[in-house]
């Protein structure tokens, strides 16, 4: 067997085209179209006039657990302890008969009682004999009707700020002409690189339609908005019989262009506890029911179509210029396909491992194109399984 070195106008189209397709195609990412630094930057940059600009207002900030005492144990001395000297106070909505939860809430209440602080806590509580509407969002409303700030925060009782600035660097955002503030949320280290490298890869779609004034939706339970503008158009109503999805549906609803602020300064992100297995999948079945009722849903599924469309070609066309180039021994056109893909992995990784370091998260530089082949592949096994769960599951009206 041996190869030839061969220059007709085929073979040198042929590797031309790998060639240009490998680079060209390496630069349709999700990490180029949204970069953390150069967001900032620009930020910085814009003046702020007099009517826009504000004082840090005093917030409320609401959970509501349900049957979680140890993560509200295990993360609320972080919402706490958080440094906000136009004050806070933390709104608990618990379920009647959560009995351990109450009891570590009132040990809290205790001890913010005797030593001075930012924040104030406040116990209330969801009936049982609700039915028909989702509990996780009644008890969230229950929550909004009880603050008395304008600004409210909302966030999980399994998701701790990464640092005590948190609610400062996510009020800086509160001016006169916003309603609605979507911050950056990731997994703690102990998840697994996959899991912290596909939330954050969804992360940067969601944070560029947010950039642009139109957030789609929210993977981390990071927002602020007015309690006035959720009580105007009815907060939940439209969705209040589907089970999840209550960070999405805020986001989708109240987002609107010039009324949103996206906040993704390291100080203002939250990072929620590992997920094991079956709630983690259950949050991707979930979802596809979700999407159906989000508006601009299909506008937001097409960069990622195309960025997978362009990912995949791109690795066939360069496998088949390597195969072809061994079968018919043409050494030209089967380095000029190695060469492509190796150009390939070389500038994903590096846009990727640059997108990952940006946002704290060191996923190993050698998973991450496998990683982003693999994505389309795990979605179609998320759509089967949603395709084969009973829809029932989604909803509160079981009849």
């Amino acid at each position: 067997m041996t190869f030839t070195i061969s220059i007709d106008i085929f073979t040198i189209i042929s590797s031309a085209v790998l060639l240009v397709v490998a680079v060209v195609s390496s630069f349709i990412s999700p990490y180029l179209r949204f970069r953390k630094s150069k967001w900032e930057k620009d930020r910085e940059r814009m003046p702020e006039t007099e009517e826009e600009a504000t004082s840090l207002p005093p917030l409320s900030v609401i959970l509501a657990p349900h049957d979680e005492p140890d993560a509200i144990s295990r993360n609320l001395p972080a919402i706490m302890s958080q440094k906000y000297p136009a004050g806070f106070q933390i709104i608990v909505v618990v379920e009647e008969g959560e009995g351990e939860t109450a009891d570590i809430l009132k040990r809290f209440q205790h001890q913010l009682d005797k030593e001075p602080s930012d924040c104030s806590l406040y116990i209330t509580y969801i009936p049982q004999s609700s039915r028909y509407v989702s509990r996780k969002k009644l008890a969230m409303t229950l929550g909004v009707k009880a603050a008395k700030t304008e600004w409210l925060v909302m966030t999980e009782p399994t998701s701790k700020p990464a640092s005590d600035m948190w609610l400062q660097t996510m009020a800086e955002n509160c001016t006169n002409s916003t309603q609605l503030v979507v911050g950056y949320g990731g997994y703690e280290d102990e998840a697994s690189a996959f899991k912290r490298f596909e939330r954050l890869n969804s992360a940067y779609y969601l944070m560029r339609e947010a950039a642009q004034g139109n957030a789609y939706a929210s993977l981390a339970p990071n927002i602020m908005i007015r309690k006035s503008v959720f009580m105007k158009q009815n907060g939940f109503l439209g969705n209040l019989n589907l089970i999840h999805g209550e960070y999405d549906f805020l986001v989708n609803k109240y987002s609107e262009e010039g009324k949103v602020a996206l906040e993704t300064r390291d100080a203002a992100w939250i990072l929620d506890d590992a997920p094991d297995h079956s709630v983690w999948m259950a949050g991707h079945i979930f979802y596809r029911e979700t999407r159906k009722w989000l508006e601009r849903s299909f506008v937001h599924r097409v960069w990622f179509n195309i960025d997978q469309t362009a990912l995949h070609l791109s690795f066939l066309l360069l496998l088949m210029g390597i195969v072809w180039g061994a079968v018919t021994l043409n050494v030209v056109l089967l380095a000029a396909a190695v060469l492509g893909l190796i150009l390939s992995i070389v500038l994903r990784t590096v846009f990727g491992s640059k997108a990952m370091s940006a946002f704290g998260e060191h996923v190993p530089a050698l998973f991450i194109y496998p990683y982003r082949l693999s994505l389309v592949w795990r979605n179609l096994f998320y759509g089967m399984r949603y395709k084969a769960a009973d829809k029932l599951d989604f909803t509160t009206h079981k009849q």
